[in-house]
């Protein structure tokens, strides 16, 4: 298997990457600081029924006006003995379609392997701009059906030179909250660089050092960056 072979090289090139890569994150820490003083990112809670483009259908579902994103169904469970409590209703997201996460890879002689983290704002973050996977988009919004922008970094993933893919494998969403939903977890290394095409602004790399620095300050790591380099 080619994507095994790729593993199992790119594994020895972290093991060498060690002695050289950057470990302390400051530097990454100090650019974030830069990027949330510069980006312009407001929310706040308000009523369903206040929500643009969302509706209720007949069973009280909600659902968007294109039919993509996600939904939000019942869930009725009866769990035996395995769970808390024998049976128990609850709402749950449904978006089967799932979505990519993915991470771009590099190797220089002065820093070895680094890893291209994304300052992702989302609404629900605490400090707004989380450290995320290079890629972390649904296939709707690949589909651009919110009718904005193409998700950064995608040329990578999808570009048929210049890269080699070093795994790609389903991971389960989390299931107390969406249903039977997969992410396509990749890691792509970049051969030559020229293939990014995106605005980089936003982005910056680090060593595998500094990312595990990273996880160890509360609320600035994408839980999906830590399942990303899980394998390796």
């Amino acid at each position: 298997m080619a994507e095994r072979a790729h593993l199992d090289w790119f594994r020895g090139r972290l093991a060498a990457s060690v002695a050289i890569e950057p470990k302390d994150p400051a530097p990454i820490l100090a650019w974030r600081e830069e990027r949330c003083r510069t980006v312009r990112f407001k929310a706040e809670l308000i009523g369903l029924d206040d929500v643009r483009g969302w509706s209720r259908d007949a069973h009280g579902n909600v659902r968007h006006q294109t039919g993509q994103f996600f939904g939000v169904e019942g869930v009725r469970v009866e769990s035996g003995a395995l769970r808390e409590v024998a049976a128990w209703d609850q709402p749950i997201y449904t978006q089967p379609e799932g979505g990519v996460l993915g991470l771009v890879a590099r190797e220089t002689a002065a820093n070895g392997v680094q890893f291209l983290l994304y300052a992702k704002a989302e609404p629900g973050n605490i400090g707004v701009l989380q450290l995320s996977p290079s890629v972390q988009s649904t296939w709707s919004n690949i589909r651009r059906a919110h009718g904005g922008k193409l998700s950064p970094m995608l040329e990578v993933l999808t570009a048929t030179s210049g890269v080699r893919t070093i795994y790609r494998a389903e991971h389960n969403e989390e299931g107390g909250r969406f249903w039977r939903k997969s992410n396509e977890n990749i890691i792509v290394f970049v051969d030559d660089e020229g293939v990014i095409q995106s605005d980089m602004a936003m982005f910056c790399w680090a060593s595998l050092s500094q990312i595990r620095e990273l996880a160890l300050i509360d609320n600035l790591l994408s839980p999906f960056v830590k399942t990303i380099i899980a394998p390796l």
